[in-house]
């Protein structure tokens, strides 16, 4: 069963899915930067409950200016603990990897496992300063020191996205692995609606995202009794191999899998295989 439901936390709409019963345990979606709540395959075993949230300003969850990693994450632990949830097993795609993490090092003692996909790195931290380039230097200092720019910036985006949605489609199609191009055309009502509601709000959700995802943070300590998996394609163009390497470096890695021939939305192919390998962990 699928349910899309919604929140009031601290007088704000906080929107989710919901694939299944609720359970004391359960498997939280952070998604990716530009995306939303709904952008992953189902989940065909009904004895597994996964949740994803829209952060703030992303579909149908309220707009909240310059809200912190941490504000949010907060509320969707509030939301847990109000329907009982106990212990959570984590996946990230993408900026939901940092999310991931976060929320992670935030609550501890609820966390069972962390699976990161094409996962990002801390974007303005001391320990990630060497590595973190190009694009993502670029929205840092856009996010942080020119905010009415990235407004506008971040408008114009949503606006040429929802404007030009089969162009642009067309145009990122040319790009993908055959892998992921064949999900997307064979699940276009999905991958449409995602990409529209990430858009939302002339696209003050993603800038907000954006100045979240920024803030200067200390590097992450997560507990060592968390066990973090890995995925990442090889093929991938957003998140390079670097970051991979960071990772590995800095948690307790069980699994690292490396994938040819796909890129950086490798999740949306082998979907079954990251639910199968936190659902068997006891």
């Amino acid at each position: 069963m699928f349910y899309k439901e919604t929140e009031t936390i601290d007088g704000k709409q906080l929107s989710y899915v919901r694939f299944n019963e609720w359970k004391e345990d359960i498997i939280l979606f952070f998604h990716g930067f530009t995306g939303s709540k709904e952008y992953f395959p189902g989940i065909e075993n009904d004895n597994v409950c996964l949740l994803s949230f829209d952060r703030p300003g992303v579909g149908d969850s309220d707009v909240v200016p310059y809200y912190t990693m941490e504000s949010f994450l907060q509320n969707v632990y509030d939301v847990l603990k109000k329907h009982g949830v106990s212990s959570v097993k984590l996946i990230g795609h993408s900026a939901g990897g940092y999310y991931a993490q976060v929320f992670a090092r935030m609550f501890p003692d609820i966390v069972k496992a962390l699976s990161l996909l094409g996962s990002m790195i801390p974007l303005n931290c001391p320990d990630t300063k060497c590595i973190v380039k190009g694009q993502w230097k670029f929205i840092t200092k856009l996010s942080l020191r020119f905010k009415g720019f990235s407004k506008f910036y971040f408008k114009q985006m949503a606006k040429s996205i929802t404007g030009n949605y089969e162009n642009q489609l067309a145009a990122n199609m040319k790009t993908l692995p055959d892998t992921e191009k064949k999900f997307m055309e064979e699940n276009p009502v999905m991958i449409k609606n995602a990409v529209i509601n990430a858009v939302a709000n002339d696209g003050l959700g993603v800038c907000y995202d954006a100045y979240a995802l920024c803030q200067k943070r200390e590097k992450i300590t997560i507990s060592e009794d968390i066990p973090v998996y890995i995925w990442y394609g090889k093929e991938d163009t957003t998140i390079p191999a670097s970051f991979i390497d960071y990772l590995k470096s800095v948690y307790m890695v069980k699994n690292t899998h490396m994938i040819d021939d796909v890129g950086h939305m490798l999740y949306l192919s082998y979907w079954e295989d990251i639910i199968r390998e936190l659902y068997e962990l006891k």
